[in-house]
């Protein structure tokens, strides 16, 4: 299995909406990510992520053996949190449970340790997420915050968990 971390292109709107396109994808992240996910929705998003600036963040496509199989991102902080990124990541069902997520978040957080100021990468995910959990924990990402009642997602509230790992 080949997973390649890279720059999201035109092309890959149609593989992006086929993986984003699921309701146990989208439960889990912030209400930015629609559901439905249409192919238009992906072709917005991959204009805006080609746009962004790497000084304020990376927008990236993970592609597992030629075909889209989910993103990550990372958020760099600025002013004084300059020297602290937020990291995402998703993977469209057919990519769950194989170890692709702890792979991306490996690549990206080597990198923008090795090529950016950065010297803390935190990422908050959904307490009822243990897949999450799982990839930044296998990650070195240390358990940092317990928050009760932060998240409102479909009209009901959850815990989040904020994790970090530094250079």
């Amino acid at each position: 299995m080949q997973i390649i971390i890279r720059n999201w292109k035109l092309e890959d709107a149609a593989g992006l909406a086929a993986q984003a396109n699921d309701p146990g994808v989208s439960d889990k992240l912030r209400n930015t990510f629609p559901y439905p996910y249409t192919e238009e929705d992906a072709a917005f998003f991959i204009n805006i992520a080609r746009r962004t600036h790497c000084d304020r963040g990376w927008h990236r496509c993970i592609e597992v053996d030629g075909r889209v199989a989910g993103g990550v991102s990372l958020r760099f902080g600025d002013d004084v949190l300059c020297c602290c990124g937020e990291l995402g990541c998703w993977l469209g069902r057919d990519y769950w449970n194989r170890g692709i997520a702890t792979e991306a978040v490996r690549i990206v957080c080597e990198r923008a340790f090795q090529e950016t100021e950065l010297v803390r990468i935190e990422a908050e995910v959904f307490s009822n997420n243990p897949g999450a959990i799982r990839v930044l924990e296998k990650n070195c990402f240390q358990r940092e915050g317990y928050f009760c009642n932060r998240i409102c997602k479909h009209d009901r509230l959850y815990d989040s968990i904020l994790f970090a790992t530094f250079k």
